[in-house]
Formats: structure tokens, C-alpha cells, sequence
């Protein structure tokens, strides 16, 4: 069993567990294919894959791990605080939700452009696949709406590749890409609610979002929301929650933004398998409450918050929404998802080769 340990040893090799070896497992092997590669090209470079290979890639790595770490369990940690401590941390933890509700902290150039600076995406062997025309998208003429598959976890994906890479933000002319998140994250979470403030997220909500563009920012969507998340980890085939999800289209027919089609291969692997029986009964359940129910493994990439695997990150052709409308017919937005869909599941099928997943299948579910 120890002889297949995958350096750095980034997942337990328990078959039975993981379900690597079934025969249905193929995106999981290609997963797992790809990491190989990405500590190859490591080797090539004589670049030891490490956090601390370089002082940047250390900020990077550590910045990464602390927010996806905070992400998952801040909210949980807060809610057994208030249950199990005493009344001290009580009445503080209700001072810290008072003072940042009145003070909320505001984004700030300065942080966002020094975390785009660190690369932690490219740094650690993951990369940006553009698929169209060079200059087809410049955001300094007009906000897009990136549009990010599959959510994932954590949607490191599009987080490190586009939203918070240097490189990305001069390719698309932009100054900054705002990424919409659960009002959660950013209005409820303590802690990292602040820090995502300051890095210019927003909650995910029809007026927040519609300002912002309206207001010339590009910003950044996850369609499938948390309804998608319950299929992350699944070792098939990869399914993007999208045939009943109008509100992104809608969005860019109001706005007038046009929808730029995003795919980050490896994501939905990216915090290992959900080897978690009762998938069924927790996807209805996970619909029925809005919420993810699904296993989560904070223990990844050198035993660390940080997604595992070499994440690809494509980025389409934009799809015009055509003339603004505020009230756009059902049929109009209909038309709009459908050419959308279409759009994304082309470009992956392009794209796959070149990302090292040739044999993904992908369906919309």
C-alpha cells in the first residue's frame, strides 16, 4: 500500500476507501494522472514542490490554506463557541458582531493587488488555458461576467487562476475581478467575512451583483452554487448543476455583461473523493436545504487546507447578451442559458486534451 503514496504524500491510497481503483473511476484517475505530471514538471525545473521552495510561494500557499481553512470552519467554530463557552466569550463574540456590522471593512486596493502579485496558482503548477481570440475579453471597455464551473469547495479554480492571479488581470485588462460568494462568507462567517470584504468579495444577491456591474466592475459568478457542491468528489464523471439555473443569464441581459464561459478542471477532485455512503439521500437533502452535505477533508496538499492536483482553468469566448433589458421575457433568458450551456460544454470538450483529462465525460445535471 505505502509504495502508492503520490509525493507529496497528498491522499491516504486506500482503494477500498477512495475508490480510485473502480471501474468507473476514470476522472479520478485522470485526476491523480495529472498530479504526476505536475511533480514531473517540478522536477524538470529542479523546483522542489514545496510551500517553502521560494518566500513568495510560502506567503502564497499560506495565505491559501488559512482562507479555505477559515472558510469551512469558521462558521461551525463560532456556532460551538456560543454553545459550549462561557459567558465571557459570548458577550465577546457579540461585540466582535456588532462593531463589524456597523464598521464593515471595505475593499482595499493595496491587499488585493499584493495576494494577485504571490500567483498562488501558477506558483504550485496550476494554469490559465484561454480559448479565444487574444483581446476578445478587455474589461477596461466593459464589465464581463465570468461565469466559474464546477463550485467545488472552495472555487479555488477561478480564486487563484483569474480572480487573484497578476498575470490573468493584465491578459483581461482588468484592474481587479470581483467574485460573488454566499452572503455568508461575507456578511455572517466571523473573521474570514473581513478578510473577504477586503480582498473585494461580494454576497451573491441579484442588487449586489447588478450594482457592481452596472458600476463597471467585472465580477466573477458560481451558477451552480452550493447545490453544485454536493457533487464535487464524485469519481466518474464530472456534473455541473445548470439545467434549471436562469439567474446568471438573466443577470447579463439586465446589466448588458457579457457571459464569459469558465471551467477549472480538477476542481470538483480537488479536496479528494466523497467516499461518504448515501449520496442520494444527501443530494435531496442538500436541494432541499440549500446547503452542501457531503464530506470534507481539510487535509490535502502537504497535509494542508490547499486543493490537490494541477487545477486548469479555461477561460472561453464572451457570449453577448444582447440590448439591455430590465424585465427580459422567459424565452429570452431560456435562449441565452441554452446558447451558454452549449458554449461551456464546447470548450471543455476542446480544451480537455490540452488540461490532461482527454477522457472526461461531462453532463449537465
Amino acid at each position: 500500500m505505502f509504495g502508492r503514496f503520490r509525493p507529496p504524500w497528498w491522499h491516504v491510497p486506500l482503494p477500498w476507501l477512495t475508490g480510485e481503483d473502480a471501474e468507473d473511476a476514470a476522472l479520478w484517475r485522470e485526476h491523480l494522472e495529472n498530479r504526476t505530471r505536475m511533480g514531473k514538471a517540478f522536477e524538470e525545473t529542479d523546483t522542489p514542490d514545496w510551500p517553502w521552495s521560494s518566500w513568495t510561494r510560502f506567503q502564497g500557499v499560506a495565505l491559501t490554506s488559512l482562507t479555505f481553512g477559515a472558510w469551512a470552519l469558521s462558521g461551525a467554530s463560532c456556532a460551538f463557541a456560543l454553545v459550549v463557552g462561557s459567558w465571557r466569550v459570548r458577550v465577546a463574540i457579540a461585540a466582535y458582531f456588532c462593531v463589524t456590522t456597523v464598521w464593515k471593512p471595505s475593499f482595499r486596493d493595496a491587499p488585493y493587488e499584493r495576494v494577485a502579485r504571490l500567483e498562488a496558482g501558477a506558483a504550485n503548477g496550476w494554469r490559465l488555458l484561454c480559448d479565444h481570440e487574444p483581446g476578445a475579453i478587455d474589461c477596461a471597455k466593459r464589465p464581463y461576467l465570468f461565469c466559474s464551473h464546477p463550485h467545488g469547495l472552495f472555487c479555488a479554480g477561478v480564486s487563484l487562476n483569474v480572480v487573484h492571479s497578476a498575470s490573468a488581470l493584465r491578459r483581461f485588462n482588468a484592474k481587479r475581478v470581483r467574485l460573488l460568494v454566499h452572503p455568508l462568507l461575507v456578511n455572517a462567517f466571523p473573521l474570514i467575512k473581513d478578510w473577504l470584504r477586503t480582498l473585494g468579495q461580494l454576497p451573491c444577491d441579484r442588487a449586489t451583483a447588478f450594482g457592481a456591474l452596472a458600476s463597471g466592475e467585472t465580477c466573477a459568478i458560481v451558477p451552480g452554487g452550493v447545490r453544485e457542491v454536493v457533487w464535487a468528489g464524485r469519481v466518474d464523471k464530472e456534473r455541473l448543476y445548470l439545467s434549471d439555473v436562469y439567474g446568471f443569464a438573466r443577470l447579463a441581459i439586465q446589466s448588458g455583461a457579457p457571459l464569459v464561459p469558465t471551467y477549472t478542471f480538477g476542481e470538483s477532485l480537488s479536496m479528494g473523493p466523497d467516499w461518504v455512503p448515501g449520496f442520494e439521500t444527501r443530494r435531496k437533502l442538500s436541494y432541499l436545504l440549500n446547503a452542501p452535505i457531503r464530506f470534507v477533508s481539510l487535509c490535502q496538499r502537504w497535509c494542508a487546507p490547499f486543493p490537490n492536483g494541477r487545477l486548469v482553468t479555461a477561460v472561453g469566448a464572451p457570449i453577448d447578451p444582447g440590448p439591455i433589458d430590465d424585465s427580459p421575457s422567459r424565452a429570452r433568458v431560456k435562449a441565452l442559458h441554452t446558447a451558454y450551456v452549449d458554449a461551456l460544454l464546447r470548450m471543455i470538450e476542446r480544451t480537455k486534451r490540452e488540461a490532461g483529462y482527454p477522457t472526461q465525460e461531462t453532463v449537465i445535471v
